[in-house]
């Protein structure tokens, strides 16, 4: 309410980016090849500047989605979105079988991706749907800490369009902020939490970081059943709390 959140975030930056500067020299001697993400979108999108975590943290929990939605999908050649893509953390250490698309709504994030990160096809998307891709080009989509960082009308309006590019029977990815996820809310949220409400704390950009959404888990089942079955959730993953869904005909 102060308005004081940026300037808390370029102060945690700095601190970051200082504590980091070795071991990221380190890395990068140790993985001459290694394509290193800048460092302030890197904290924007992530909270940390270590070149080291972004690349364990994104192998581990790339073969996570993997693994999950070839399970649900019964294939392994396929092509798959990745929705939020941001400095391609998942994307690029995806399995090569997977056709790879990410979108992500930064288009610094986007250009640096194009550039960096080969064998994978990036574009574009605004805050509110639509994606840049026609009906039914995915077998499977996934979107990792990204229904995090919206509205109440953003959640509706983009689980419709994850639908829209997904093929029938296409498999979904999706984290949220579950309950384990809910520890620090303040009492009146936590009983519109309890009480099987979206939380959301705006007042700064809409899609940041720092614009967080809580979401108890019969609010996630309303907001996916319209166009989904629930195939697997909730279930904790990659640091959130996960479900996977099969698109409808």
């Amino acid at each position: 309410k102060a308005g004081l959140l940026p300037l808390a975030e370029a102060f945690r930056f700095a601190r970051s980016a200082l504590a980091t500067r070795r071991d990221n020299a380190a890395w990068l001697r140790v993985n001459p090849g290694f394509e290193a993400p800048p460092l302030w979108w890197m904290h924007d999108m992530y909270a940390h500047t270590s070149y080291r975590h972004y690349a364990e943290s994104g192998a581990n929990h790339a073969g996570q989605i993997a693994a999950l939605i070839e399970r649900h999908s019964g294939l392994s050649g396929l092509d798959v979105a990745e929705w939020g893509c941001g400095l391609g953390r998942l994307v690029r250490a995806m399995p090569g079988h997977f056709r790879m698309t990410g979108f992500d709504y930064n288009p610094a994030a986007i250009d640096w991706c194009r550039n960096h990160v080969p064998d994978a096809t990036f574009a574009l998307n605004g805050l509110m749907p639509p994606l840049p891709a026609a009906e039914g080009t995915f077998d499977g989509l996934y979107c990792i800490s990204v229904f995090t960082h919206l509205s109440e009308s953003a959640h509706r309006a983009w689980a419709g369009e994850l639908a829209r590019v997904l093929k029938p029977g296409g498999i979904l990815l999706a984290s949220f902020h579950g309950p384990d996820q809910a520890g620090g809310l303040l009492p009146e949220e936590r009983a519109r939490f309890d009480a099987g409400e979206l939380v959301v704390r705006d007042r700064v950009k809409e899609g940041g970081r720092t614009f967080v959404a809580y979401h108890p888990h019969a609010y996630v089942r309303g907001l996916l059943t319209p166009h989904f079955d629930i195939a697997e959730g909730p279930l904790p993953a990659v640091g959130q709390t996960v479900w996977i869904a099969r698109r409808n005909s």
